[in-house]
């Protein structure tokens, strides 16, 4: 049973195509990274997976069922929060993931609660800042705290958007090898959006990359090409590899110079939506029982 699969899926919002006959499948214990420019639908992709988003053709199963709100088994790390400003502890955020999938009591109650939150926190490398408020954390730390909510229940699909924003190379790379240490720890499939494959490709199984409406999916080296990519965008697309293995594509700088532009530009209006989605993501935890 794949972790994510959608056959011939295409989504529509606001009357606009966002993307269309995707065919994607994702395996458990795999890393794959989405990729294209910026409001391609790369987070789209991500809602629909979390039943925020309908498709409007094809279909799509989580883990072999429909998509559905409040799936424990599946984690879920946005890219907008508004934890740099919060004076909530890091220990309790992660608790937030917890009860966020439960109405009332859970069984267990709190010292379930309480161990879990500690395996989350362990697991992440977060504990020995987690009792402190996320405002005075660096961003490196705020994202570890992120992914330990994100895996409080070691879910089995993992979704990251945009892990890797605002940080500098050292914390990218703490976080990418994190990331990886999630993943053979639990065997969860991983899906990253991300604006830059390099900092991720040690660990990339699978690419799949949104432009033009459309989807193509692969490993690396059978998306993250000349033909392809020249495919996709209609023009001439080339990939300069440096001697220490990174890839450098010339003919997209427009697309990639402002990876994150402010959601209400004109052309970013779904853009926008998928930001309310992001800050108000606890509606994600609406019906689980």
């Amino acid at each position: 049973m794949n972790a994510l699969e959608l056959h011939d899926a295409s989504v529509t919002r606001g009357g606009k195509v966002i993307w269309r006959d995707a065919n994607v499948n994702v395996a458990p214990g795999t890393v794959t990274a989405v990729l294209g420019p910026n409001g391609a639908g790369k987070s789209t992709l991500l809602l629909c997976a979390l039943g925020l988003v309908s498709l409007s053709g094809g279909s799509i199963e989580v883990l072999g069922d429909s998509p559905r709100r409040g799936s424990s088994r599946v984690g879920y790390m946005p890219q907008s929060r508004r934890d740099a400003e919060q004076a909530i502890s890091g220990r309790d955020y992660v608790a937030l993931g917890y009860d966020g999938t439960h109405y009332g009591w859970r069984r267990g109650g709190a010292r379930a609660k309480a161990d879990a939150v500690q395996e989350a926190l362990s697991l992440t490398g977060a504990r020995a800042f987690a009792d402190r408020p996320l405002r005075t954390l660096s961003g490196g730390q705020r994202q570890r705290v992120a992914l330990a909510h994100a895996t409080v229940f070691r879910p089995q699909l993992l979704l990251l958007d945009e892990p890797l924003a605002a940080l500098d190379l050292a914390a990218q790379a703490e976080i990418v090898d994190l990331v990886n240490l999630i993943r053979d720890t639990t065997g969860a499939a991983v899906v990253v959006v991300a604006h830059d494959l390099n900092p991720l490709s040690s660990l990339v199984d699978q690419v799949l990359w949104i432009a033009r409406r459309q989807v193509r999916s692969g490993t690396p080296d059978e998306v993250v090409n000349e033909s392809v990519l020249s495919e996709l965008y209609g023009h001439a697309v080339e990939i300069v590899v440096t001697p220490r293995g990174r890839r450098v594509i010339v003919g997209l700088e427009e697309e990639f110079a402002h990876p994150h532009p402010h959601p209400h530009v004109a052309g970013h209006a779904h853009a926008a939506r998928d930001e309310e989605a992001h800050e108000h993501f606890a509606e994600i935890y609406g019906d689980d029982s």
